[in-house]
């Protein structure tokens, strides 16, 4: 590492990225090409920043996630067999046995994420608080969903096992959305890409709002937890406020984090 880039990141900044294993996917070049690319982006040592001083908090929402650990088994060895005999296909004499699909045993994890007008302010605070959440998908090798929204949603951000591709995170780093919040379509796309993952395996799903919508008047919760039960889908809110919350709640998320406790 140059002496330049010291100058604009420093240690903790590095060791936060370094550690960090959807970074340490990159290789040796495109991790170099990564560092040019945002290294002296003010937003980006800023989200960088925040995700350092919220890793406790972050910290408490990895602890309601599966990890792996060494020599841990995602499933045990004969439920792996199991899974690997059900999506084997017998086509005359030949047997086509999925591989490639073990090689991922987690569902995707899909982060709504708010920006509207109102969410202008906190933009690289909401920013820093996904970005640990790159690390968490690179351990598990599963894909991370982006899907930024203000009155509808933008075209999902898919992060394939949680990599930080380059130009799609600068995607991620520099567009915001304007405008009013819709949550409604947001959700239905959400569930709409879980209908289309075929692993059905722990499917994460986090908001990320204040809370203020301008259609909570059409979002039926009966009809919305029928949804995520149906499909299994785990759903985590981090709100901006207690109080908005409270006004607008989304009364069937199974864990809610606020942001300004």
């Amino acid at each position: 590492m140059t002496n330049e880039y010291k100058t604009v990141l420093t240690d903790e900044i590095l060791h936060f990225l370094y550690r960090n294993a959807s970074f340490q996917a990159l290789d040796e070049n495109e991790q170099q090409q990564f560092l040019e690319k945002f290294g002296k982006q003010p937003l980006f040592i800023e989200v960088i920043e925040i995700a350092i001083a919220l890793e406790e908090m972050i910290a408490e929402v990895e602890a309601t996630m599966p990890k792996i650990q060494d020599k841990d088994y995602l499933f045990p060895i004969e439920q792996q067999k199991q899974l690997l005999k059900d999506r084997t296909v017998i086509d005359g004499n030949v047997l086509y046995v999925p591989f490639e699909e073990m090689k991922n045993l987690y569902s995707p994890m899909i982060v709504i994420l708010q920006q509207s007008d109102a969410m202008q302010g906190v933009e690289a605070f909401t920013k820093g608080t996904i970005l640990p959440l790159f690390n968490l998908c690179a351990i598990q090798k599963r894909d991370l969903i982006i899907l930024p929204f203000s009155n509808k949603p933008a075209q999902p951000l898919l992060f394939k096992n949680g990599t930080l591709e380059i130009e799609m995170f600068d995607q991620f780093l520099q567009h915001f959305l304007t405008g009013d919040a819709q949550i409604m379509p947001a959700i239905d796309k959400a569930i709409e890409l879980f209908t289309q993952d075929n692993i059905c395996h722990q499917r994460d799903l986090m908001i990320i709002t204040d809370n203020q919508f301008s259609d909570f008047h059409k979002l039926n919760q009966e009809v919305a937890a029928g949804k995520m039960q149906e499909l299994d889908i785990d759903l985590a809110v981090i709100a901006m406020s207690e109080t908005d919350f409270e006004k607008q709640p989304i009364s069937f998320a199974d864990k809610v984090f606020f942001a300004n406790d």
